[in-house]
């Protein structure tokens, strides 16, 4: 019982963080370039939907980890090259996930900073990179989903 709380309590995790994400990229992309909808958008929401995101991520980590510790007690260390693998792949993306949200979040911040100090021209400028850096997370977290459920049946 323990053993599927933490599996999909880790499934539902990751699909809040790709959701999250897609959200944000779906927002980005309707919004106008230089559009005040966009500069609202960046102001006020977006740094909400990281924040959700963040929070699903720190979860499937914990999930993960804990999910692993599980594993590992019941197999004794006893893995197979590909488990190990397809487990190298997930926590190499996990990082590359993580890295492109925070700098993403980064520029969010620094446009933020832009727009109360009555830089119209920021939020246009950026979106661009951010609604990428999201994309590629969702794309990430897709292929990571994927492989989980290999995992799942190994």
């Amino acid at each position: 019982m323990l053993q599927t709380t933490i599996l999909w309590t880790h499934a539902v995790a990751g699909a809040i963080w790709i959701g999250a994400c897609a959200c944000f990229a779906i927002a980005g992309l309707a919004l106008g370039a230089g559009s005040p909808e966009q500069r609202n958008f960046v102001a006020k929401s977006a740094s909400k939907i990281d924040a959700l995101g963040l929070v699903a991520a720190a979860v499937l980590l914990a999930t993960g980890l804990t999910g692993l510790t599980v594993v590992t007690a019941l197999h004794g260390f006893a893995f197979s090259t590909a488990f190990m693998t397809v487990l190298a792949i997930k926590i190499g993306l996990f990082v590359v996930m993580l890295v492109a949200m925070t700098w993403s979040m980064r520029v969010g911040a620094a446009v933020r900073a832009a727009i109360a100090r009555e830089h119209t021209g920021a939020a246009a400028a950026a979106m661009p990179q951010m609604v990428k850096a999201h994309v590629a997370v969702v794309a990430m977290g897709a292929v990571a989903l994927i492989l989980g459920t290999w995992l799942m049946g190994s």
